[in-house]
């Protein structure tokens, strides 16, 4: 079975990065991440219009690849957490979480007894296909290995965030800037003070009870800014990000040097 390396980074007080998958299923696209040297890859069900089929080919394709597949779930029942698990899943990106208790909850359903009720199930790419000789022991490595970063989106998630870091199980916290920003009334603007504080409220809430926190990273120059504050998990970018920039730029710059007139 697989250890998560993405842990084995906070341990040694290293950041991680990884990007989104939104867009793009083709298995292979895992291979590329992989080779590329990033750590994880987010697989996005919540804003996409991945199958479930989809998203277990991709689990397994990065599994084998070596990068961390880690996926934000359709919605709030608990085979909407369990089936990317047992899917191959290494870990949730948990939207909305607001109280302990929600988060709670959903680790009742993703972590094995006696943490909580996942159903066990023996044999799959949760397991690599390993049958569980020693399914106690078997078991809590999966419970270690299994990611859950809970995202904070709205000033109720904000208040909680203490006691929320305080549940067993969480691994980190990320900050979704839109939601976010909507919630607190400034929809998309990301330089307001309100957001800012937001943040800062975070960073420093995270930092001091030792939770790796993160958000996502367009640039290398916001990338450069957060490490040097201590980010520990940096989804950079995402496949229709960097795809629409990449032709883009070229775009232009290659009717540039050929002068020609851009369309109105």
């Amino acid at each position: 079975m697989k250890v998560n390396p993405i842990k084995t980074l906070w341990q040694q007080k290293q950041p991680a990065f990884g990007t989104w998958a939104t867009m793009v299923r083709h298995p292979r696209f895992m291979k590329l991440l992989a080779v590329s040297g990033l750590d994880f890859v987010l697989i996005e069900m919540e804003h996409s219009d991945f199958s479930i089929s989809e998203v277990a080919t991709m689990c397994l394709v990065a599994r084998e690849a070596g990068i961390v597949p880690i996926v934000r779930p359709a919605g709030s029942d608990s085979h909407d957490y369990t089936r990317p698990l047992d899917a191959g899943a290494m870990g949730l990106l948990l939207p909305n979480i607001e109280t302990p208790e929600q988060l709670e909850q959903i680790l009742q359903y993703t972590k094995y007894g006696p943490r909580g009720q996942r159903i066990l199930n023996m044999r799959g790419p949760h397991t690599d296909y390993i049958k569980l000789s020693s399914p106690l022991e078997q078991t809590a490595v999966m419970n270690d290995n299994t990611l859950t970063v809970a995202m904070t989106e709205t000033q109720v998630g904000l208040n909680n965030l203490e006691r929320i870091c305080a549940v067993d199980g969480l691994d980190a916290v990320m900050i979704g800037p839109d939601d976010l920003t909507q919630d607190l009334g400034i929809p998309g603007q990301m330089q307001h003070p309100r957001y800012l504080e937001a943040v800062e409220h975070v960073i420093a809430t995270c930092g001091r009870l030792g939770v790796p926190w993160g958000f996502s990273c367009q640039d290398l120059a916001a990338g450069e800014k957060w490490i040097g504050r201590g980010i520990g998990w940096m989804p950079f970018s995402n496949d229709v990000n960097s795809l629409f920039n990449t032709f883009s730029q070229a775009a232009s710059g290659l009717k540039r040097l050929a002068n020609r007139q851009e369309q109105a």
